[in-house]
């Protein structure tokens, strides 16, 4: 029989998961009626506040902080949810989240004197990097998992999601719906080299895969806001005798670029053009004005799981060397591809 977990005592007191884990720990403001019905219901439930098991001589903590930037706007709605499911694991797991907001350009040295100064014990990053600081907090003894950026795997710890495998199923899944003449869009990402090669590498091993030539002209690269040459580009391609007739992109905010470039040229998603997005889900698919873009999708809450467990392992033990995990990206169809009828 599966044990109750915290969310279960929060699912029937009707309250959050915060304030059972505050009633539980003897903490917060809570009434004394509810307080004493949460305790009950734990006991009834059989739940039971779990432990890490950390190693003898490990430091004991309460507070696990988990750091959150993105240089881009947009990219606030893809990393949001990640934050809400490491927040409600920690939670659940008897520790309190102290969610810190790294702005641009900020010092690492600004930055570490935050966590130290918090007394954390442990730091999850989602989708940020900095090398100096990961490396402070690693000598000061606060292990750090990465979640979601892939530029230092091989220096710490991290939970990826498999990006060569996501852009070369969604290239795949242009070939089976018959397509031959493919291209491929993507954006100038400084900061994220091993990401943007990751995903064009994907699309080029489908090509190989499924026997059909490579053509470097044939792949859209431009800067992120230059509209003008993203339509300068798509019209290049559109010249040739045998233009495209469907496009994998980096990630659904640039596919939306590349819809409104094509829809400037009279070229209709999916109807003349298909487009599946190698990565995402960026956009905010709620709002009913955000395009409809085929995705390759990552898996937040498995990732956040396999975080927390890479957390365990290292407060439980001292393994050698980096481990980094890596998750299969699902597909989900949005209706922006079809099958070529030509």
């Amino acid at each position: 029989m599966k044990k109750p977990t915290l969310k279960d005592v929060a699912d029937v007191a009707g309250i959050s998961i915060a304030a059972v884990s505050m009633i539980l720990a003897g903490k917060g403001k809570m009434s004394p009626a509810v307080s004493e019905r949460v305790r009950g219901l734990a006991v009834e439930m059989g739940y039971r506040r779990r432990s890490t098991g950390t190693r003898p001589g490990a430091k004991k903590f309460k507070y696990v902080s988990i750091l959150q930037h993105e240089d881009f706007p947009y990219l606030w709605n893809f990393s949001q949810p990640f934050v809400s499911c490491l927040e409600d694991q920690v939670i659940s797991m008897g520790y309190y989240p102290l969610i810190l907001h790294v702005p641009n350009n900020a010092d690492s040295r600004t930055v570490f004197k935050e966590v130290i100064g918090a007394r954390v014990g442990a730091v999850f990053a989602i989708h940020y990097a900095d090398a100096q600081l990961f490396e402070n907090l690693e000598e000061a003894g606060i292990p750090v998992i990465i979640i979601n950026n892939g530029e230092y795997q091989k220096r710490f710890w991290s939970v990826l999601a498999d990006e060569v495998q996501g852009a070369n199923e969604a290239t795949l899944h242009l070939v089976e719906m018959g397509h031959r003449i493919i291209g491929y869009a993507d954006y100038i990402r400084p900061a994220f080299p091993i990401l943007v090669n990751d995903r064009y590498f994907g699309y080029r091993k489908a090509l190989a895969e499924s026997g059909l030539d490579y053509d470097e002209e044939l792949r859209i690269s431009v800067p992120l806001h230059d509209f003008g040459m993203l339509q300068k580009k798509a019209e290049e391609l559109f010249r040739r005798p045998l233009p495209p007739t469907a496009f994998a992109v980096h990630d659904d905010y640039f596919g939306a670029y590349l819809m409104e470039a094509l829809k400037r040229m009279g070229k209709l998603v999916p109807k003349d053009v298909s487009i599946i997005a190698t990565g995402g889900d960026v956009l905010d698919y709620q709002v009913p004005f955000i395009p409809k873009i085929n995705t390759m999708q990552v898996d937040r809450k498995l990732m956040v799981s396999m975080a927390w467990s890479l957390l365990e392992s290292r407060l439980r033990s001292r393994p050698d060397g980096v481990q980094v995990l890596k998750t299969k990206m699902p597909y989900v169809d949005r209706g922006s591809a079809r099958f070529d009828m030509d």
